[in-house]
């Protein structure tokens, strides 16, 4: 297992979505600006698949270090990858292209991308992009139900007029 951390941004770079710290002229600043939230991820195997574990906010800065780490599971693995997003606390659209991108590549190759226990947040981007459904596990072939299941005694189960 080997946890990762999140660069710090080239100067310049910072989330659109995340307000600027401002300070009016001549007032005194009482709290240090900000910064960034580490993103942390950590990876394990689990069968033939690998679980990445993601830890912190997802957005334009923190998003390509997200990208490498499922990337990289991605190719150790035997099926694809489940990733555990419990723990993320900000998901925006840069989280959401990260999986978009890695789930076109794992197809390519054979491979699926799931969403394990996907934080409050997380959960809402998917459900109001309607993107949850693709990071589902694929669900077993069902066997058709039969519409009277025969008894123990070789008859079948209905009505007396079956009978």
């Amino acid at each position: 297992m080997h946890a990762r951390r999140a660069t710090t941004p080239e100067p310049g770079h910072r989330s659109p979505h995340r307000p600027l710290h401002v300070v009016a002229p001549g007032a005194a600043d009482p709290t240090p600006p900000r910064q960034p939230s580490p993103l942390t991820t950590d990876s394990y195997p689990e069968g033939p698949r690998k679980v990445v574990v993601v830890l912190g906010e997802v957005d334009y800065e923190t998003a390509p270090a997200l990208a490498t780490a499922l990337r990289e599971a991605l190719r150790t693995s035997g099926e694809g990858v489940d990733a555990d997003l419990s723990a993320v606390r900000f998901w925006d659209c840069s989280g959401l292209n990260v999986l978009l991108r890695l789930r076109r590549e794992a197809l390519a190759v054979g491979k699926t991308i799931t969403v394990r226990s996907p934080s409050r947040v997380v959960r809402r981007v998917l459900t109001l992009t309607g993107t949850a459904p693709l990071f589902r596990p694929p669900q077993p072939e069902r066997v058709p139900r039969l519409e009277r299941a025969p008894s123990a005694f070789g008859g079948h189960h209905g009505s007396p007029a079956d009978n």
